[in-house]
């Protein structure tokens, strides 16, 4: 049954005349009563009873009718859903996120996809290497994760997952060293790992492998690679640890705006390996929503000089 044919008899059914259903139709009123009649032919039963007046549905037209009605609802909701998936505005995304990558991160690289009323988006945490197999196993459509100095991957584990997916740095940003705000060190405008008193509090390695690395890079380059009396399995508790007297701890910049009372963030003196987050996909991955949100993430700025709050001293300190 021709489409445009049943659209020209729920209009004249509508509109109760061929001619005013032409009208509407922005057509002629012969090639209407053509269509008409093929369809009826069609058929093989009479749609319309045709009189001075107008026309009048038979019981076989007043079926088509409210059929047609339900059709053509169906079809445009259809034709919406059909387009809103095409566009990515329409369905699942989940995204694996890494314990160390910051929340103030999100936003900037969610942007506007969480808030499509028809997305449905799910954020997972778990360490570097579970957001890589979350990944791979494809149950996330991406992950956030911090890099190792270097790219994704120095270790044996994570190199060999992290084949066959693809890997794009999504944001920027130096350590900072978070101490109590009654620390001797928290008068300092910045702070010297080589002369900071008190112990390191770190976070977990199993809990961001990417970040640790840089870490235990930081503080090697500082000369104090003893071992770590203090080590906790999420920032959250690090901070407390630092709060209550524990030591310092080393974060992503992006931390700076979320200790709370009694901490303080301080930039380092010494160059340390900028902290990069990053992005990683299935290329084989066709989801519309994965595709709209990695050109949002893709689309933030990447800076190569950090704000002059992170800049050191000295000639060419602008670049880290």
């Amino acid at each position: 049954m021709d489409l445009r044919a049943l659209e020209c008899f729920l209009a004249v059914a509508e509109e109760g005349s061929v001619s005013r259903a032409a009208a509407a139709l922005h057509m002629t009123q012969p090639p209407l009563s053509v269509r008409l009649q093929a369809l009826e032919r069609e058929l093989g039963v009479p749609l319309l009873v045709r009189h001075g007046r107008g026309v009048d549905l038979t019981a076989a037209g007043r079926v088509l009718t409210e059929r047609a009605r339900r059709l053509f609802s169906e079809l445009n909701t259809t034709t919406e859903m059909v387009r809103t998936v095409g566009l990515g505005t329409r369905g699942p995304l989940s995204i694996a996120v890494g314990h160390t990558v910051s929340p103030r991160l999100l936003p900037h690289l969610i942007g506007d996809t969480m808030l499509e009323p028809e997305v449905d988006l799910v954020l997972a945490e778990g360490s570097d290497l579970d957001v890589v197999e979350r990944v791979h196993r494809r149950d996330a459509h991406a992950g956030l994760l911090h890099l190792e100095p270097g790219g994704l991957g120095r270790t044996r584990h994570a190199a060999s997952r992290a084949r066959g997916l693809e890997v794009a740095v999504v944001a920027r940003e130096p350590l900072v060293a978070v101490l109590a705000e009654t620390h001797p060190g928290a008068a300092q405008e910045r702070i010297d790992l080589a002369e900071v008193g008190g112990e390191r509090v770190v976070v977990a390695a199993e809990t961001g492998q990417g970040f640790a690395a840089h870490v235990r890079a930081a503080w090697e380059g500082a000369g104090r690679s003893g071992a770590v009396r203090h080590e906790a399995t999420s920032v959250i508790h690090a901070l407390a640890l630092v709060e209550a007297g524990a030591g310092v701890t080393l974060l992503p910049a992006q931390y700076s705006s979320m200790v709370w009372q009694g901490l303080t963030a301080r930039p380092l003196r010494r160059h340390t390996a900028v902290v990069e987050t990053a992005v990683c996909w299935r290329p084989d991955d066709d989801s519309p929503v994965l595709r709209r949100f990695l050109r949002t993430a893709l689309s933030t700025p990447e800076p190569d000089m950090l704000g002059p709050e992170h800049a050191r001293n000295g000639p060419g300190a602008a670049h880290w």
